[in-house]
């Protein structure tokens, strides 16, 4: 009888000894909770809209710059930490599996090779001149160049503000974006923004631009670590469309062929000039109201 009785005494324990066993496996691996909303998120659908329904709409590109605090989030960690990835290496992971295609142009009309992506990003051969150890002679060498990915320091958004006059709604959508990298190199005379700089050269070049309802589905997929809060449970996806980030208005489409405000504005008029269209923005939706 006793034996009986210390059978199921063990048998009752039994379960709490193997479900702190797993309790510790969590721990070294994952925490104390398996983190299961992100990874399986899908995307949420945007609301169908009607051409006839839109009875005023502007196109406004958005400079983003990862050095702001409040975009952060955006930026590291600079090199991936496991499920943990930046904003750009969860865009080249899906590129480099064939799962996401980028594009030469804003249009979305000129797809672009990985190889050329690498290239682009600082993985471009080099020559450089070595001793040989054993004869002592000068050789060349040929050096494969890395993925610079923690070079992307900015991100130029493209956007359409429109009023759905069927919903009564001053909306906006973002169409695309394009990452810029920022580095030290000599000057190559391709594709560079600009130049600055006592050292060397410092050059912006934008690198490719991706289709964001095209890339969507993969950004949901990718949990972003905030500073206040490591349970946010926030994705890529809603740091874009809940509009989660600072920016400033870099040009809106005009008569001028589309002209960025730097070419006619310098120093801080160009601050000045992207919030006065800011906030034309906000009046031309503020005025359709009577108060």
């Amino acid at each position: 009888m006793k034996k009986l009785i210390l059978i199921l005494v063990l048998a009752g324990f039994a379960p709490l000894f193997f479900n702190v066993q797993d309790l510790q496996a969590q721990v070294e691996t994952r925490g104390v909770y398996e983190r299961e909303n992100v990874p399986y998120r899908k995307p949420v659908p945007l609301p169908y809209l009607r051409e006839a329904d839109v009875a005023w709409s502007k196109i406004v590109w958005r400079m983003v710059d990862l050095r702001e605090k409040m975009n952060h989030p955006l930026y590291y960690p600079t090199e991936p930490m496991g499920p943990r990835m930046s904003f750009i290496d969860v865009i080249l992971k899906y590129v480099e599996e064939g799962e996401l295609e980028v594009y030469d142009d804003e249009d979305f009309r000129q797809p672009l090779e990985i190889d050329e992506v690498h290239y682009r990003l600082g993985a471009e051969e080099t020559t450089t001149t070595v001793t040989d150890p054993d004869t002592g002679e000068e050789i060349e060498r040929v050096v494969e160049g890395e993925v610079r990915s923690h070079e992307v320091k900015q991100y130029l958004l493209v956007e359409q503000w429109y009023f759905d006059r069927r919903h009564s709604r001053f909306q906006v959508r973002i169409i695309g974006f394009c990452p810029i990298r920022e580095y030290q190199r000599e000057f190559d005379g391709a594709d560079d923004m600009e130049m600055d700089g006592d050292d060397g050269e410092t050059l912006r070049r934008q690198l490719f631009w991706v289709y964001f309802p095209e890339a969507r589905e993969h950004l949901a997929r990718h949990e972003v670590i905030t500073p206040n809060n490591d349970v946010s449970n926030l994705s890529f996806d809603d740091i874009l469309i809940q509009r989660r980030f600072a920016s400033y208005i870099y040009q809106e489409s005009n008569v001028h062929d589309n002209r960025a405000i730097s070419d006619y504005a310098v120093g801080h008029e160009i601050l000045h000039e992207s919030q006065r269209i800011q906030e034309k923005l906000f009046n031309w939706e503020q005025d359709l109201w009577e108060y």
